[in-house]
């Protein structure tokens, strides 16, 4: 699901440090709520992203920046290409936040000098498998992941019933249907909550 690729000058960071920065932008630590008071997205869901999920760090011999050549003598420098599967514009603002938050808890500072470039990819330009995945693919294998944690949801926030997102209701996409209000993470789930409830009706 996500593939990141963090950019570092050669030199700044040892072989353990590039580990470290490494460890912080996995898919379950960028995609699992901050305040410890939010339950996390369904560990099932999380296990499947993890799995599709990597992370690299590459140091770069040559880097200009502002003009000046980097060496690892100065303040660190970032740049992190984030590519996102199918929901690019939906997590963008999250991951710029998150990634950019663990830079500075690694640095220990609160603004480090970073750039995040979250890269969305066209429907059908994704390939699991051998084979090329849509998002209806992902939200089915999302699906089958699901194990439908018993976490307590605070007041105010809703369950996705789609990929089990715990999510405020103030931002959730809602659907009103046969009496029932359902909300969910993101357009994406809620389109395919309506296929396949649509589909099941008609059987």
């Amino acid at each position: 699901m996500l593939f990141v690729e963090l950019l570092v000058p050669k030199g700044m960071f040892d072989e353990w440090e590039r580990r470290v920065l490494a460890g912080r932008l996995t898919a379950r630590r960028l995609l699992s709520p901050v305040d410890g008071t939010t339950p996390a997205a369904d560990p099932g869901v999380m296990d499947l992203f993890d799995s599709l999920s990597h992370v690299v760090v590459r140091e770069e011999e040559v880097w200009i920046a502002g003009g000046n050549l980097l060496d690892g003598s100065q303040d660190p420098w970032y740049v992190v290409n984030v590519i996102v599967g199918l929901w690019g514009k939906e997590m963008s603002e999250h991951l710029i936040s998150r990634i950019t938050a663990e830079l500075a808890e690694a640095e220990g500072r609160p603004e480090p000098r970073v750039v995040v470039n979250v890269i969305s990819l066209p429907e059908g330009g994704y390939g699991l498998r051998g084979r090329v995945r849509r998002s209806s693919d992902f939200l089915a294998l999302i699906e089958e992941a699901k194990t439908g944690s018993a976490a307590h949801v605070p007041d105010g926030m809703v369950v996705d019933p789609v990929c089990g997102a715990t999510v405020p209701l103030e931002e959730a996409v809602i659907l009103e249907r046969d009496g029932q209000t359902y909300g969910f993470c993101c357009p994406h789930c809620r389109g395919h909550f309506v296929r396949e409830s649509s589909a099941a009706g008609a059987s």
